[in-house]
């Protein structure tokens, strides 16, 4: 902020004559407050002064002044959720982990709200923030960025292409960067595997690029070479290449790190009803013992994106999505994942993959395991142009 020209200071003073009265004590402790929203916004006065009253009102809905006080967060997100503070960067920064793939979106969707989820990340990215004001009284420099470490290790087909997965990381993206401009320092994605470019591929959407800059990807290895860069040995875990342990020596420092999981069943708020062939574009499809069969689907536009719900009137079926082109002029099929056996007891399965080739994509539903039981499936398919979603498309 020391370095800051003439004709910055300058927006700065206005922004801050525009808005003073609007804001809370709270909000003007926070020293970089007007200089962060004006660089989201290339420094237009105008636009920043609309991203910052957009903000007030968000804290306004959400009570976030005083969300570390009096929010109490539902016992299965502090318990599951796989998204830790633990240390500091070599400059001083907060450092938070999480492991992408442990979280169990489908536990905690049957057991809160989906807005339980999302204020308990904005309360999540509260503590940081006063993480950065602590720091920045004991260190006697201005601190307020934070490193995120976003692990993508066993990451499969289905997590990727999870459709209420997905649609939370878009969500969370799009409120992080229009509420806590310029609070990113990096992010390193360690573990990426083909999975994790698939997820990328449609949340980086909405994802402004001045974020997209400071996203590191590594695969399964260089990662903690990178990390040991900009974080100290001794702060760093074990596990993530650092010397850092528990007390009993545990390498995964369960202490200060929650690994995830699955969410016990004892948590879901009810089994849900099965609605899914009551809604409309909804179609039966009748499987039979020993069999299998396949929807068929003709990308015609690169980037389209491939979108799905079904669910079984009784147990468990097998789902597989593959990919031909026709170019290769053979029936040759390329398996984008092996099949799994999909129970959907508690909800509907949704998924979502952004089709990055034009050719023909197939939906294969296997029944060819079961000896006894033929299926009967409900599902739903849609074919989206590229840069166009589901929710875009239902708000036209």
């Amino acid at each position: 902020l020391e370095q800051l020209s003439t004709e910055e200071q300058n927006a700065i003073e206005e922004l801050k004559r525009r808005t003073i009265h609007d804001l809370t004590p709270k909000l003007l402790e926070d020293p970089s407050l007007f200089y962060r929203f004006l660089k989201a916004r290339n420094f237009n006065i105008k636009n920043a002064e609309s991203m910052l009253r957009k903000h007030i009102s968000f804290r306004k809905e959400y009570g976030i002044d005083t969300i570390l006080e009096d929010y109490e967060p539902p016992e299965v997100l502090v318990k599951y959720t796989p998204s830790n503070f633990f240390g500091f960067d070599k400059e001083g920064s907060p450092v938070r982990y999480i492991t992408i793939a442990a979280a169990d979106i489908k536990g905690f969707l049957n057991s809160l709200k989906k807005m339980d989820i999302v204020k308990y990340n904005v309360h999540q990215i509260e503590q940081d923030m006063l993480v950065c004001k602590q720091q920045s009284e004991k260190l006697g420099k201005l601190v307020t960025t934070v490193v995120y470490i976003d692990d993508f290790r066993d990451l499969t087909f289905a997590k990727a292409t999870n459709k209420d997965a997905i649609d939370l990381m878009k969500l969370g993206a799009t409120i992080y960067q229009d509420n806590y401009p310029e609070r990113i320092k990096s992010i390193y994605c360690i573990n990426s595997s083909i999975y994790f470019t698939m997820i990328f591929s449609i949340v980086k959407m909405v994802v402004a690029p001045a974020v997209i800059e400071k996203i590191h990807v590594h695969g399964t290895e260089g990662w903690k070479e990178a990390l040991l860069g900009v974080i100290d040995a001794k702060e760093l875990p074990a596990f993530l290449g650092g010397e850092r342990t528990d007390p009993d020596g545990d390498p995964l420092c369960k202490t200060v790190i929650c690994h995830g999981g699955d969410v016990p069943e004892h948590y879901y708020l009810k089994k849900s009803k099965k609605t899914l062939y009551l809604e409309p574009g909804v179609k039966k499809l009748h499987v039979t013992r020993f069999s299998s069969a396949n929807i068929t689907f003709e990308i015609t536009v690169p980037d389209s994106t491939l979108e799905w719900d079904f669910e079984t009137k009784s147990r468990d079926i097998g789902f597989a999505l593959y990919y031909k082109d026709k170019r290769w002029n053979s029936e040759k099929l390329v398996e984008l994942d092996p099949k799994q056996r999909i129970a959907t007891g508690f909800e509907p399965e949704s998924g979502v993959y952004r089709c990055e080739k034009a050719g023909t994509y197939i939906m294969m539903f296997d029944n060819s395991y079961s000896w006894i039981y033929p299926k009967e499936i409900y599902y739903r398919a849609t074919v989206l142009p590229p840069d166009k979603d589901s929710s875009q498309l239902h708000s036209s």
